[in-house]
């Protein structure tokens, strides 16, 4: 079972670099005023508390029906079913963020001959190739962090500023408490009984990023990416203290998680502690003025 001993330094790069990397990603598409894609039919684009309640039921009942087809296919050892079932979606998801980005990044600084046919396709499928290589494959612990974190900080980027903002505000504290709930009470808590080992982390390659005698999943990092993101796009003129603040904030909350609650039971909910740390103040700041 993890003890304090355990954590090593470098435990902090991942969340680190996706908060970072999702900074920097929509730095790049807020400068450009790169389009944004409106939100799926069952989001409201409302930007209000009402709507944002709705919008974060939604999200969170999409999280729910993944989680169910996860922890099904794995507790009846559906285990081919589950790797193919799990690739697949990670290699779209990938291919759909590099596809998104590399186009509105070659339109909105000019890049005219990535548009080409000849060159965006291949360039596309290959990024998606390498990545996709990284996240599943890879024996390297280096590399599969690479892959892990890259999606990851692409998706929460996405989700920041594809959501209104209220949304945007209030998914990383609804996700908190449904992480803390579904963690000790709920199926990831079961999951997580199931997984524990090597073998299990085996299995669950590219939904989780091992961090030597545990890991972290996947949604943790697009959540902190999404944070970033959110501070990113609203700060304006205090961009430099608010991302500073979240920042510092989450890696205490991240830290404090593995020290503290970590040891209980050998797995904890990877967001409450950094979303009360480090995003919840910069609401506040960013409310104040």
């Amino acid at each position: 079972m993890p003890n304090a001993g355990d954590f090593k330094p470098y435990f902090i790069v991942p969340p680190l670099s996706s908060m970072l990397m999702g900074a920097l990603l929509t730095i790049g598409l807020t400068l450009k005023h790169a389009y944004i894609p409106t939100p799926s039919p069952v989001i409201s684009s409302s930007n209000t508390v009402s709507a944002g309640f709705y919008n974060s039921l939604v999200i969170l009942l999409m999280a729910l029906a993944g989680l169910i087809v996860v922890y099904l296919l794995i507790r009846y050892a559906k285990f081919k079913a589950f790797a193919i079932f799990k690739d697949a979606m990670i290699i779209f998801l990938i291919y759909t963020l590099v596809t998104f980005y590399l186009y509105e990044y070659a339109t909105y600084y000019n890049i005219y001959p990535l548009l080409l046919v000849i060159t965006f396709y291949p360039l596309s499928l290959g990024l998606t190739a390498v990545l996709g290589y990284f996240s599943l494959y890879s024996n390297s612990q280096v590399l599969r962090s690479i892959g892990i974190v890259s999606y990851s900080a692409m998706a929460g980027s996405l989700l920041a500023t594809s959501l209104p903002p209220v949304t945007a505000a209030m998914v990383p504290i609804v996700l908190a408490v449904y992480d803390a709930f579904m963690v000790y009470k709920g199926l990831l808590g079961k999951l997580a009984e199931s997984m524990k080992g090597n073998t299990g982390r085996s299995l669950l390659r590219g939904l989780v990023l091992d961090l030597r005698n545990t890991a972290i999943g996947v949604g943790d990092l697009v959540v902190y990416s999404l944070m970033s993101s959110f501070t990113i796009s609203l700060a304006s003129d205090s961009m430099v203290l608010t991302l500073t603040v979240l920042v510092l904030g989450v890696l205490v909350g991240f830290y404090a998680t593995y020290r503290i609650l970590l040891p209980f039971r050998g797995y904890a909910p990877a967001l409450p502690l950094p979303v009360l740390l480090g995003f919840v103040p910069v609401i506040l700041i960013l409310h104040a003025i």
